[in-house]
């Protein structure tokens, strides 16, 4: 059985686990500075070594006329990596050690996100993108001499909806999936906006409202997750959290905590 882990604070997990959402955030927000924007860079550099030096200018009318809007669009994701107790997620993403990770099970997941308009899919960190479908589309529609506008505009619509799914190679060691919304889709599919107000700043936020797709799609709800681990440095103890998921009823998640193993320490 595979497992997708995200790792987060105790507060986060009760909202994930008994309220039974998940927040999809806005990746131009996360911690790469150029999230969304490095597989357009790319993307270019890919297309250039398919068509003739003449076209080039060709090239930068069609992504500028087809990309005007794309600094002011974002898609919102949920973020998972394939690594279990890990001391680099541990230290970024679990509060340095003195949070949680939860052990999704990762076939129930990908129902999950298809069914709630927020798929599941993994990260590619690969500089080399020149064999994919869509460099060959893209040269081919700059090379034609009659371009059919309705298919430039299908090829930019997949570029678009594609770039989450791309990040800097340097981050490889994450490993990440995603449940990600398409830019500009958000209110269509999950629902208004909601705005997380904190002492210097305001995050805005889409809710994936995983209980209530689990009902729809008759998934216990419980069996979504597979292992609830308590960070190495947290306070939380496993018979205080087996305590707290059996007073709200959710007796199945108590047998499924376990203490991390990795030595991780603050410094």
């Amino acid at each position: 059985m595979l497992n997708l882990y995200h790792y987060t604070d105790f507060n986060a997990m009760r909202g994930i686990i008994m309220n039974g959402e998940i927040w999809l955030w806005n990746l131009r927000r996360m911690n790469d500075s150029q999230e969304m924007s490095y597989f357009i860079k790319e993307l270019k550099c890919a297309v250039k070594n398919h068509i003739s030096s003449d076209l080039y200018a060709k090239m930068d009318m069609l992504f500028s006329e087809n990309l005007k809007d794309f600094d002011t669009m974002s898609s919102y994701a949920s973020c998972f990596s394939e690594y279990a107790d890990d001391a680099a997620q541990w230290a970024r993403y679990g509060k340095n050690g003195m949070g949680v990770c939860i052990a999704f099970n990762k076939s129930l997941l990908e129902k999950i996100g298809e069914a709630g308009h927020a798929p599941l899919c993994r990260v590619n960190y690969s500089r080399d993108i020149g064999n994919l479908d869509i460099v060959k589309d893209l040269a081919s529609a700059i090379s034609s001499d009659s371009m059919d506008d309705a298919r430039i505009q299908e090829i930019f619509n997949t570029l678009i909806s594609s770039s989450p799914l791309f990040k800097h190679p340097s981050f490889i060691s994450e490993k990440e999936y995603r449940l990600v919304s398409l830019p500009h889709r958000g209110n269509e599919y999950l629902g208004e906006p909601h705005f997380f107000v904190e002492e210097t700043n305001i995050k805005k936020y889409y809710i994936l409202r995983l209980r209530d797709v689990c009902t729809s799609l008759r998934i216990d709800y419980e069996d979504l997750f597979n292992e609830i681990c308590i960070g190495p440095q947290a306070r939380v103890t496993k018979s205080v959290l087996a305590d707290y998921f059996s007073s709200s009823g959710m007796n199945g998640l108590c047998s499924k905590i376990k203490l991390s193993e990795c030595p991780l320490r603050r410094f």
